[in-house]
């Protein structure tokens, strides 16, 4: 559970990279607060432990979220904003819910 609870939120940061970031999105490095850099650094360090397989994967979702409309890039940071404000109760129902839908799409 807690691996699938990682992998989902390393989706999530691919699809938007500095989507915390909102309207601060592609600031360079030396403008980001000491905080951001902390959590971008970690971020990076985890996708470069990734097998090259997983890592193709999520560059080519970061490519797809980098193509959608401004506003629909909007709504994925507002979503991902929601999803990082949530208790572990609510991550896990998140993620339940999430995987039966998905369930549910594949028959």
């Amino acid at each position: 559970m807690r691996g699938a609870l990682r992998r989902i939120a390393l989706v999530l940061f691919l699809l938007g990279s500095v989507v915390g970031a909102g309207a601060q999105h592609g600031r360079p490095w030396n403008q980001l607060s000491p905080e951001e850099q902390q959590r971008a650094w970690e971020n990076y360090q985890q996708y470069r432990r990734l097998p090259p397989p997983r890592q193709q994967f999520m560059e080519r979702r970061y490519q797809q979220f980098r193509q959608l409309p401004p506003e629909e890039q909007q709504r994925l940071r507002g979503n991902y904003e929601r999803y990082r404000g949530f208790d572990p109760g609510q991550r896990r129902e998140f993620v339940e819910k999430y995987r039966r839908w998905k369930g549910q799409g594949q028959r």
